[in-house]
């Protein structure tokens, strides 16, 4: 049975949670549908109606690992079913979230942020939601030691994308209605090549083929760094 104090933290975890999913997608030019279908053509949805509680584990960094502060950790995790979305708490308080795109089924795994501002040592607690589901929480400990070093190469020259989350749909033009040709790998990079005009979708290049592809502009899904936004080049 969990402790009073793990239950009231599921809770306002999950309150939080369906409250991040229900107004992601509206914060991104509009665009409330994509990118997440499966191929089975299941509809969007930031409510997963299957699958239950979800599970998750922890795969990067290593525990105990030393981090500088003021530098952007990276946090990989997987869950051995559908979820909706993650939250990292930090004593006791939100310190990130990450809606997946709608529509998600089975396990998945997805590249999480936590923004270390100083030193010491601290103990994330990372929870996975199903809808209004939310597993119990995957600990680690870090030690934020030293300040990253000054530069940010990604600042200046060519854009190109991370992908951060499972399940995220490429498509052959700017849009829902286009047609679905594939989804993309947790962690893969691209090249970003174009626009359409409002910047909400990307045209990119990926590396592991140069298939040139169409990806909706979502922030939360897609880490870009670079020259990008409007100084891209609007393309068909």
């Amino acid at each position: 049975m969990p402790s009073h104090r793990t239950a009231t933290a599921r809770t306002l975890v999950a309150l939080l949670l369906a409250l991040i999913l229900a107004g992601c997608n509206l914060a991104q030019g509009g665009t409330a549908q994509d990118d997440g279908t499966p191929a089975g053509g299941a509809s969007n949805s930031a409510v997963a109606d299957s699958g239950g509680v979800p599970t998750i584990e922890i795969l990067s960094p290593a525990e105990g690992q030393q981090v500088p502060a003021n530098q952007r950790v990276d946090i990989t995790v997987s869950t051995g079913s559908t979820a909706t979305g993650f939250q990292i708490n930090v004593g006791g308080r939100v310190a990130s979230s990450l809606a997946l795109p709608p529509g998600q089924s089975g396990p998945t795994e997805a590249i999480l942020a936590w923004d270390p501002d100083h030193e010491g040592t601290f103990t994330l607690e990372i929870y996975a939601l199903n809808g209004s589901d939310v597993s119990d929480p995957a600990a680690l400990t870090l030690i934020v030691s030293g300040t990253a070093s000054a530069g940010d190469p990604s600042s200046s020259g060519e854009c190109t994308a991370r992908v951060r989350v499972g399940q995220l749909n490429f498509r052959d033009g700017p849009g829902t209605n286009a047609a679905r040709l594939g989804q993309f790998n947790t962690g893969e990079t691209v090249r970003v090549i174009g626009r359409n005009a409002d910047a909400t979708w990307y045209k990119v290049e990926r590396t592991v083929n140069a298939q040139q592809v169409w990806t909706i502009n979502n922030g939360q899904w897609l880490e870009t760094g670079g020259s990008c936004g409007t100084a891209l080049p609007v393309v068909d």
